[in-house]
């Protein structure tokens, strides 16, 4: 009889579009049920107990839960079936790992070696933040940028979970952090470009982020291109009116009338200077390290 060897490589994409791949074989078909959400929530916590009452909870919430429901254990089950069958009987020690185990009260995820994306985009934007924190600006941009690239869409943006809409806002506010250190970087390197490059992605993940329609405002401005500070300024409007029911700031505002006039056409950029426009009142800005 032919014994199944070990996957030699498994990983989780939970950005933009869930996956599970073996060998980079992606898992074609799950079977209805809550298979696939109870191992989507579990990546949250592996390697740790999760009580059944947790679980039914968050799978099946508000929904009367008697300790002799079956739900949990079939989704369980079919969740073993799709992890077990390509991970095969063999197991050496250095081939990764994705077993649901049983453990008293509830289930346990071992994760061992698995590629998981959200995991990574974490790792790189908490090893820029430590090099943040040593004024290692070199090394906090290159691991912002790894981050940034990691993030290929919200957070399993398909599931209505509340559990799910935690930890996908939790993740934005990471992005949005790293995006604002580089937006900033590449300010103080004058970098016109870079600027517009990272205000896209600012807009594309928060659309009514204000500052991020200022840099645009401000960036154009410098190299006389007023129509589109024109069209940038219009574009915040309509989305704040029509979505927010509100106005632009009057920071907004104003550095608009003075762009729209030429003030800042012909300059180059000035850190100090732009740190000033973007928050005149002195309140926390994209741009916290003038030049």
């Amino acid at each position: 009889m032919r014994v199944a060897t070990r996957s030699s490589r498994i990983s989780v994409s939970t950005f933009g579009t869930f996956e599970l791949a073996f060998d980079d074989r992606p898992v074609q078909r799950w079977q209805a049920g809550k298979a696939r959400n109870l191992l989507q929530f579990l990546l949250l916590r592996p390697g740790r107990i999760v009580s059944r009452d947790m679980l039914y909870e968050s799978l099946w919430p508000g929904v009367p839960w008697s300790g002799g429901s079956s739900s949990l254990k079939v989704a369980a089950h079919m969740l073993r079936n799709v992890l077990e069958q390509p991970q095969g009987e063999r197991r050496p020690a250095e081939a990764p790992t994705l077993r649901l185990l049983t453990r008293g009260p509830g289930y346990l995820l071992e994760v061992e070696g698995v590629e998981v994306d959200f995991e990574t985009f974490i790792h790189h934007v908490d090893t820029a933040h430590a090099a943040q924190l040593r004024n290692d600006r070199a090394a906090a941009a290159r691991h912002y940028r790894q981050a940034a690239w990691a993030y290929h869409g919200d957070f399993l943006p398909d599931v209505a979970y509340e559990w799910a809409a935690a930890h996908r806002e939790w993740l934005r506010s990471r992005l949005l952090c790293a995006l604002a250190f580089l937006t900033e970087t590449t300010i103080l390197r004058r970098d016109h470009v870079g600027v517009i490059r990272w205000c896209q992605r600012m807009l594309e993940v928060e659309p009514f982020h204000e500052e991020a329609y200022r840099l645009l405002m401000l960036v154009h401005a410098h190299l006389g291109q007023l129509t589109q500070v024109r069209r940038w300024y219009g574009l915040c409007a309509h989305r704040l009116r029509d979505h927010l029911q509100t106005a632009p700031d009057p920071t907004t505002q104003r550095l608009y009338a003075r762009a729209i006039g030429g003030e800042f056409t012909g300059h180059p950029i000035d850190a100090r200077v732009w740190q000033r426009e973007l928050h005149p009142t002195g309140h926390a800005s994209l741009l916290r390290t003038p030049a």
